[in-house]
């Protein structure tokens, strides 16, 4: 058992390590030219989210190409109802003739969580990504300070020398670290580095450090049910869906098409949340907030992707539906006006 674990953290190290080291090293840099951890988070924040924009910009167009072939893809789904692969394989050969990739529309969203591993490095292990100290260094100081796990947490270290001077004064001494590669954790007034507690008595005892982290759970919830809200009414398709739920509501019988990606997208939107608060509550609280300066950074983006290209889309498709109205309108009245010229002059004859 231990044997297996050890090989799933090899893994894990070995597919999120190297991106930890590069936001790492990024985050030093940082934190060098502002002197504040937090400034830090939050530009690093911005910096690794702006790096996706175009990968955003590129799904929101995929997601608007599929959305105008939405009918040609109903009348394959009806035409082949009965042959599912089939149905599939016409499908994907209709995305590729347009040129519509439905990995990259499925793979953008799921960046800024995968982005969460190799940030969850760096805010459990300052001392070694941000700060430059050796493993085997942080390891020794776990041995004096007769700290656990030390290398893989490097929290309490960091918090056991900011409060106990007779401890830096050892570990110092012994070269083990210098002075300035203790970092400040600390955030308009929040410590960074301490974990968000959801324990009344733990609170009591130390309401100046944990009263001030409960805001971190707090905005990580409301952003999180902010931005899936926004992601939801600033789909391409969402008008659409919106006029389906009107109408079956009206008509029982009418029996709207299935949606994976929305019935997908609902229960993410219950699930997302609640894990991100769980989460934040047992991570330290500069976890939770990367996670809402994300947030913020995705509604941003969704603002901009929306009336960069989802309004003007919309537009032109309501611009274009007009057009057939009245087409069709116009028709009509000829149609009338051919139909009682022919019956005046059958009149006459």
């Amino acid at each position: 058992m231990q044997l297996s674990i050890l090989m799933r953290l090899s893994i894990f190290d070995f597919i999120f390590g190297p991106i930890a080291v590069l936001f790492g090293w990024l985050t030093s840099l940082l934190y060098t030219f502002f002197g504040n951890f937090g400034l830090a988070i939050i530009f690093l924040t911005i910096i690794v989210r702006g790096l996706t924009v175009p990968l955003n910009v590129r799904s929101a167009k995929a997601m608007m190409k599929q959305q105008a072939l939405s009918n040609k893809q109903m009348e394959i789904k009806r035409k082949y109802a009965d042959d599912k692969a089939k149905q599939d394989a016409e499908l994907q050969k209709l995305f590729q003739e347009n040129g519509i990739s439905t990995f990259a529309g499925c793979f953008t969203p799921l960046l800024p969580i995968l982005f969460l591993f190799p940030t969850y490095y760096i805010v459990r292990c300052p001392l070694q990504y941000i700060m430059g100290v050796s493993k085997s260094n942080i390891s020794q100081i776990g041995e004096v300070l007769a700290i656990k796990s030390a290398s893989a947490d490097n929290i309490s270290v960091i918090n056991r020398l900011t409060t106990d001077a007779k401890a830096m004064s050892e570990v110092v001494n012994r070269g083990l670290i210098k002075l300035e590669q203790i970092p400040d954790m600390k955030f308009l007034g929040m410590d960074l580095g301490r974990t968000p507690a959801w324990n009344p008595a733990k609170i009591i005892k130390e309401p100046s450090i944990y009263v001030p982290l409960l805001i971190i759970p707090l905005l990580v919830l409301l952003t999180t049910v902010i931005q899936n809200m926004m992601m939801s009414s600033m789909r391409p398709e969402a008008k659409k869906l919106k006029e389906e739920k009107k109408r079956a509501k009206n008509n029982p019988a009418y029996n709207p098409p299935d949606d994976p990606a929305a019935r997908t997208t609902k229960i993410m939107n219950l699930v997302m949340p609640a894990i991100m608060l769980v989460t934040t509550f047992a991570m330290p609280a500069a976890f939770g907030f990367y996670w809402i300066i994300g947030n913020l950074m995705g509604m941003l983006q969704q603002v901009l992707t929306y009336y960069m290209f989802n309004k003007p889309y919309e537009e032109k498709k309501k611009e274009l539906e007009e057009q057939k109205k009245l087409a069709f309108k116009k028709n009509k009245q000829e149609l009338a006006v051919e139909t009682a010229g022919s019956g005046k002059n059958k009149k006459k004859k």
